[in-house]
């Protein structure tokens, strides 16, 4: 692992951006209410950029340098690349539901950090979509 001293992201507040974003997007909130079709197409979303935003500060505190610190989605832009042996400017214009395509196989194997997970779960179980996060929870160890 590179030695650059970088401390994870703020997970909690990544997660509340994330949701905020797809909520917004999709329309969840109006004058009539709370739309639960909207609700939960709008967390799907939010959980997949969570998703990816945190493999990506895996990537960062791997491969993460000074002199290329690989922030926000620089990182998973970086594995994108490398998958797909694409120049930096071509991996600059992936958006993020496009680099979540290309990085389905990483995403579907990646096991979020337990911190991640708890700043998540509770908006998750509330929309009934708890399953969603369970591939990528970190296994229960005999002190939990």
């Amino acid at each position: 692992m590179a030695e650059t001293n970088m401390k994870p992201m703020a997970y909690r507040t990544e997660w509340i951006r994330a949701r905020e974003e797809a909520a917004e997007k999709h329309q969840v909130f109006s004058d009539r209410g709370r739309d639960e079709e909207a609700l939960s197409r709008a967390m799907k979303e939010a959980f997949r950029n969570y998703l990816l935003h945190c493999y990506a500060d895996n990537v960062r505190q791997e491969l993460g340098t000074p002199w290329a610190p690989l922030e926000g989605l620089e990182a998973a832009r970086f594995s994108a690349m490398e998958k797909l042996r694409l120049m930096p400017d071509a991996a600059g214009k992936l958006t993020t539901e496009d680099l979540a395509k290309v990085l389905h196989r990483e995403l579907h194997g990646f096991t979020l950090p337990r911190p991640a997970a708890e700043a998540c779960r509770g908006d998750l179980c509330e929309a009934r979509l708890y399953p969603m996060l369970q591939p990528h929870e970190p296994e229960a160890t005999n002190g939990d």
